[in-house]
């Protein structure tokens, strides 16, 4: 029963370092002009064209299946999710394989600076050293 406590007093001091960690890195770690900020704004605009583009396309494609099921008079049902529609598809119509690229994510545009990493785990370090002795002096 200690083991559960202490892990359970362990994962919440971890998540009390790390929010109070990532709140003082947001408040004194950048200002509103920055080069970093500038990069992640950008970084989410493009995330959110490639998100319209592969919305678009996957649109298309559930569209595409939907009438080449009814042309094949395979249409036992009308497809809303393009995941199964596709493995409906490549099922019944093995010479045509239709694979749907990946979704877009903000890491396939956005990648932290070294100097952020290393901002973010020396003021994580310190507030969970310092809750971390805390718990240890006082629990």
């Amino acid at each position: 029963m200690a083991t559960v406590a202490v892990i359970v007093g362990a994962a919440i001091v971890n998540a009390v370092a790390f929010t109070i960690g990532n709140a003082l890195y947001d408040k004194f770690g950048r200002t509103d002009g920055s080069v970093e900020r500038d990069r992640h704004d950008k970084a989410v605009e493009d995330l959110q064209k490639a998100n319209v583009d592969w919305n678009k396309k996957r649109s298309e494609t559930l569209d595409f299946i939907n009438n080449e099921t009814r042309q094949k008079n395979d249409a036992r049902n009308r497809f809303d999710d393009v995941d199964r529609a596709l493995e409906f598809y490549n099922h019944t119509h093995p010479d045509g394989k239709i694979i749907l690229p990946p979704r877009p994510k903000l890491e396939d545009f956005y990648s932290l600076s070294p100097e952020q990493n290393y901002y973010e785990a020396v003021i994580a370090a310190m507030i969970g050293g310092i809750v971390g002795y805390i718990a240890f002096r006082y629990m």
